[in-house]
């Protein structure tokens, strides 16, 4: 079973191949959800042209006027909220608890800046003391780039695409988004939706492979969300150009237990940090660090958490489908050279097809890939450690970050912890609250 295929179709009269058709495949039952035309890179090129075209207008309305239109769209999200949901389950096998929590979160984020926009973008009038400028008066004022090209995941393919997009319409940019191949659907609808209240027409979407590179070669500010190889590309190509671009990338978030943490709460946390969503998450839990005077006694809670979370799709706590059948089987691989590396099941397996279990790992050594490489799938690999210098040690091993769990009853390790485990976002007996919080962005 696949996420997402593609099919040439012929034109008899013509003689011309058109370009591919994406077909989107649902991946917890291979049931065709919808079959859509790919964008040609003349396609893009036209459609980031006729934004920009648009872009003056939209800057022209200011902050107050695009913000109306903001407004505008939020009450179409909420008027549409069930359909706009049951289409991201559909496409990307996530639970339907999953698909309504990330559309509150891209709900929030909407809110977020069409209530903070103008704040944001108020002028500042810096105090100058340096002779012989002293006497100056200067402003500082904001521009929006005329285009900006947002490049999406299939892990949240609304909440992500959104969190990049609504701050750039509130700025003043036109906004062109292209979804992954696998998950193109739902901000296909989007922008439907955008068109459909009338809003100046300043957003869209394009699909395909193709649609990718030539959004890279068009636009004048990208965002990307993906994988790290995927990262560094886009990187170099936005710096041929010399245009501006934001990363986020993956890497393989920890979470480290200590002796005098409760393990109870320690276990429940870490289940739901590393396996909701079926682990696709940047931020999801993909290794944990457990002192060894407590390991036997976590581990046994955290099978027991994990085994209870369930693989079904209409459970309320289960984990869904991998969205992408190339992305399971990577799983699968990394599942297998560990358990032939010496790794032992606690709970779990490689499953079939887009489902995986919820899956634990036991004697997992430092130099296993599963603990090297970045795995966005429902494993939790468990290693012991002699204390929490060494866990966090072993956390700074690349690919570290983006995020460390830690978990102690101890309130002074949060503050030194967070000093020497920088860049990464380091929380206390939690797990990544601050996804649910723009402001932390």
């Amino acid at each position: 079973m696949r996420s997402a295929q593609y099919t040439q179709t012929q034109v008899p009269d013509a003689g011309k191949v058109r370009p591919p058709m994406l077909t989107v495949i649902a991946p917890a039952d291979g049931r065709v959800v919808d079959t859509i035309p790919t964008d040609t890179p003349e396609q893009v090129r036209a459609t980031v042209e006729r934004l920009r075209d648009h872009s003056e207008l939209w800057r022209s309305l200011g902050v107050v006027g695009r913000i109306h239109w903001l407004t505008t769209f939020r009450n179409w999200l909420l008027d549409n909220r069930d359909e706009v949901t049951a289409l991201l389950a559909l496409e990307t096998g996530k639970p339907e608890s999953e698909a309504e929590t990330e559309f509150d979160l891209a709900v929030d984020a909407v809110d977020h800046y069409r209530t903070q926009g103008a704040e944001f973008l108020g002028g500042r009038h810096p105090q100058v003391s340096l002779r012989p400028s002293a006497a100056m008066q200067l402003a500082v004022t904001q521009h929006a780039c005329s285009v900006v090209g947002v490049i999406g995941p299939w892990t949240y393919p609304l909440a992500l695409a959104v969190f990049d997009a609504i701050p750039a319409l509130v700025a003043g940019a036109a906004v062109i988004v292209k979804p992954s191949s696998e998950t193109p659907l739902t901000m296909r609808a989007l922008a439907a939706g955008w068109a459909k209240i009338g809003a100046p027409a300043v957003f869209e979407t394009v699909a395909g492979h193709d649609a990718g590179p030539a959004v890279l070669d068009t636009v004048d500010y990208v965002r990307f969300t993906g994988s790290v190889d995927t990262g560094k590309v886009v990187a170099l190509r936005a710096a041929g150009r010399l245009i501006p671009c934001c990363l986020d990338l993956g890497g393989k978030s920890a979470a480290v237990v200590l002796a005098d943490a409760d393990l109870d709460q320690a276990a429940a946390c870490i289940a739901l940090g590393g396996l909701a969503n079926s682990g696709q998450s940047c931020r999801s839990i993909e290794r944990v660090y457990v002192e060894t005077s407590v390991y036997d006694a976590f581990l046994e809670k955290l099978a027991a958490e994990a085994a209870a979370f369930g693989p079904l799709i209409d459970d309320e706590i289960g984990t869904g489908v991998m969205t992408s059948a190339a992305q399971a089987e990577h799983v699968r691989t990394q599942l297998g050279d560990a358990l032939i590396a010496g790794a032992t099941l606690r709970c779990g397996g490689s499953g079939t097809g887009h489902t995986i279990p919820p899956t634990v790992l036991a004697d997992v050594e430092p130099t296993m890939s599963i603990l090297t490489h970045q795995t966005l799938g429902p494993i939790l690999p468990v290693v012991r450690v002699a204390d929490a210098g060494e866990a966090f040690d072993l956390t700074l091993r690349p690919p570290a970050g983006p995020c460390v769990s830690i978990w102690t009853s101890d309130a002074s390790v949060g503050p030194r912890a967070s000093t020497r485990l920088a860049p990464a976002q380091v929380t206390v007996n939690d797990i990544t609250p601050h996804i649910s919080h723009p402001t932390a962005y």
